[in-house]
């Protein structure tokens, strides 16, 4: 999922493994640029894409409203050196990874409430729990 606490997606450039640099693209924003006031492009809009024309629950609607809130925060916030470079948020498309721990690191919690990204959260998850089995995700 896309606001899963697991989901460790990220964008970065710079990273050095094995010898060699690489490079993170995030394909997995489920919003645009103009949507979360990015100053840059994101070199991906996979998911933007995909998620066109799709119908939400009210309850995943309300997630992706409280996520976009969120990730528009992040893009409005001047980070100091010391979590851009723990994060490494030198890309625009930055993951949800880096997105909720560069916040939290930041610690405005004025500027930041998670709580109603949270609530928003668990209502969605308690909504489609049931289905995991009836669907066959998981055995009963």
């Amino acid at each position: 999922m896309l606001f899963a606490g697991k989901n460790l997606t990220a964008g970065a450039d710079g990273l050095r493994w094995n010898d060699r640099d690489w490079s993170l693209v995030n394909h997995f924003i489920p919003f645009s640029e103009a949507e979360v006031g990015a100053k840059a492009r994101f070199e991906s809009d996979f998911m933007v894409r995909y998620m066109a024309g799709m119908a939400f629950s009210p309850e995943a609607r309300a997630v992706l409203d409280e996520g976009r809130k969120l990730w528009a925060r992040f893009h409005a916030t001047q980070f100091p050196n010391r979590i851009r470079e723990e994060y490494k948020l030198n890309r625009a498309d930055a993951g949800w990874y880096q997105v909720r721990r560069a916040l939290e690191a930041y610690g405005d919690i004025a500027l930041t409430d998670f709580d109603p990204f949270k609530a928003a959260y668990a209502a969605l998850g308690n909504k489609v729990r049931p289905d995991v089995y009836e669907l066959g995700f998981l055995p009963k």
